[in-house]
């Protein structure tokens, strides 16, 4: 068998195994929503207590820092810090670029609270907040915005009068934007 042919046969091959997931049906904005519910992504689930122990000491929630009057304030602040900051696909570093959920762990990293890395393990951080109505300054905003393949794909904070900040996309940079509509909110700061 020459090269051609070993080519041709190994894209038949993948070809075959990916057939089953064409023929798949498409998971729905509903879908997710259901899924979200029943992992308790849109529950009130406790929020971790403020001295619940540290990330070096393996703790299985973000750590929270005591007090927590100013808290959203805070996080707010740190993040103006990043305004003009280039979005970066997988940025971590604010140096070279940041993405979404790189500038959302940086920022709440700076208040001693880790996030996990991408935006659809963060929308698991917290306890979730019911609506805009009450989303308070710091709270974290995830949006779903491929209908082709839903789940979270966007997060961003909430700095109060229906604004946020966010590392939008690709060719933009850390900005203050409208909020628009939030497919979950959700708090990792202690209440006041």
């Amino acid at each position: 068998m020459d090269g051609l042919a070993r080519v041709q046969s190994r894209i038949a091959e993948i070809q075959a195994q990916l057939a089953p997931l064409a023929t798949r049906p498409r998971t729905t904005s509903t879908d997710w929503a259901s899924a979200a519910t029943a992992a308790g992504l849109t529950s009130d689930a406790a929020l971790p207590s403020p001295n619940a122990g540290s990330s070096a000491a393996g703790a299985s929630g973000p750590t929270l820092p005591v007090g927590g009057t100013d808290a959203g304030s805070a996080v707010t602040a740190k993040a103006l810090e990043y305004l003009g900051v280039p979005y970066l696909w997988g940025g971590t570093d604010p140096t070279k670029g940041l993405d979404c959920s790189g500038f959302t762990q940086s920022v709440y990293r700076s208040q001693g609270i880790e996030l996990p890395r991408v935006s659809s393990q963060q929308a698991t951080a917290g306890r979730a907040v019911p609506s805009m109505t009450e989303a308070r300054p710091g709270d974290l905003l995830f949006f779903d915005y491929s209908p082709e393949r839903p789940g979270i794909d966007h997060v961003g904070i909430y700095m109060g009068d229906g604004k946020m900040i966010a590392a939008p996309q690709p060719g933009e940079v850390v900005k203050i934007q409208p909020v628009g509509n939030p497919t979950v909110i959700r708090r990792v700061l202690p209440d006041a």
